[in-house]
């Protein structure tokens, strides 16, 4: 059986993958990035903060819609709208976004497989895989893993380590439609303890909702559609010809993070905010994080690194999701305070603007007092 060594094995091409692969090549460090399907296009917003770009020094696309405007509705219809003052979303093809950052890890040395990670033959000072590429079986030889294979992740299956938790998401795609803002919409009767949401995209919106509950997705979906069509006046002559796809997005519990020398990044590590879902940059950073700790020989400070990085915003936004979407009066209140524009500017700073620190989290904390004061 054939066999190729590396020193690093990233499983996974997907924007978490891919910028670990890239920072690895980047100091030098042999490094071979394994996707499963060059051709696969996440079902998603995708949706990031615009600063990223420069933070990440990410490659620039053309094809990018930049939006300024976010929509929040009530469960009982009130409208919120916030001007992103200083920052924006950008709402990247992912398709596109992927191969992006795949080539630049390429153009710096590192290696890419279209394979599928199969399993560990041995998981000792080398860690030996095999993989399926080409209808062919070899075996890759590494001194680390790096696990960025999504919310289904073969490795932690592998290891035999429990699957992510994660809700389902359903999400279509409207062509006769357009919007210039993202738009949040809460409801329990469409998206229990989370939110439907529309996205501008480069024709159309994407349109979808999200819950644990997998059988009642489609009966949600519909009645969000509804909903929305209703609030609009709209009127979709492709309303029975949406084609939808379902995907797992992960609910954050913050308890894997290395396992040996196997390191565990983006969806595969559960690594989506609370309460607002963002995944691509928390996978990029993760990605990131990780590959600077592999350079450096000390994977044990991967956790650390994390957690002081992002483990109190992910802790706070977890307690606010928990205690706010339980039902449809506590929504309510949430987004009443999202009128405020102390509330609205401390989250653009911290979430949008990404400004590192305690002081940027503790005016964001500060601003949300009166929700637990009244």
């Amino acid at each position: 059986m054939k066999s190729i060594r590396t020193k690093v094995l990233v499983v996974g091409g997907g924007p978490g993958g891919a910028i670990a692969a890239r920072s690895l090549a980047r100091q030098g460090l042999d490094t071979l990035l394994l996707e499963k399907n060059l051709s696969f296009v996440k079902p998603c917003g995708g949706g990031i903060p615009s600063t990223a770009f420069d933070e990440l020094q990410l490659p620039a696309l053309s094809n990018i819609t930049y939006v300024d405007t976010i929509k929040i509705v009530s469960p009982g219809d009130d409208l919120v709208a916030i001007r992103l003052k200083g920052a924006s979303i950008a709402i990247v093809r992912r398709g596109d976004f992927d191969t992006s950052l795949r080539r630049e890890a390429e153009k710096l040395g590192g290696r890419l497989l279209e394979g599928e990670f199969r399993y560990f033959v041995d998981v000792g000072k080398t860690i030996t895989s095999e993989v399926s590429t080409d209808g062919n079986n070899i075996q890759i030889k590494a001194d680390y893993v790096i696990a960025a294979d999504g919310v289904n992740s073969r490795v932690r299956a592998a290891l035999h380590i429990k699957p992510v938790y994660a809700c389902l998401t359903l999400t279509g795609k409207i062509k006769e439609d357009k919007t210039d803002c993202c738009e949040f919409w809460f409801s329990s009767s469409h998206a229990p303890r989370f939110y439907s949401w529309v996205f501008p995209q480069e024709e159309g919106i994407s349109f979808g909702t999200g819950t644990l509950n997998f059988r009642e997705i489609k009966a949600l979906w519909q009645r969000f559609f509804e909903r929305r069509a209703w609030k609009t006046n709209r009127i979709y002559a492709e309303k029975n010809g949406i084609p939808l796809r379902g995907y797992r997005v992960p609910l954050w519990q913050g308890d894997l993070y290395t396992r040996d020398r196997i390191l565990f990044v983006g969806d595969a590590a559960g690594q989506v905010m609370p309460l607002t879902y963002e995944g691509i940059y928390y996978a990029m950073k993760s990605g990131e994080i990780a590959a600077a700790t592999i350079a450096e020989g000390r994977i044990g400070n991967y956790k650390k690194l994390w957690e002081r990085s992002f483990g109190r915003r992910f802790s706070i936004m977890k307690r606010l999701g928990e205690h706010f979407l339980t039902d449809d009066n506590q929504t309510e209140r949430l987004i009443q305070f999202c009128k405020i524009p102390e509330v609205q500017n401390a989250a653009i700073r911290l979430w949008l603007k990404k400004e590192p620190g305690r002081k940027s989290l503790l005016s964001y904390i500060h601003a949300l007092k009166g929700l637990f004061i009244h």
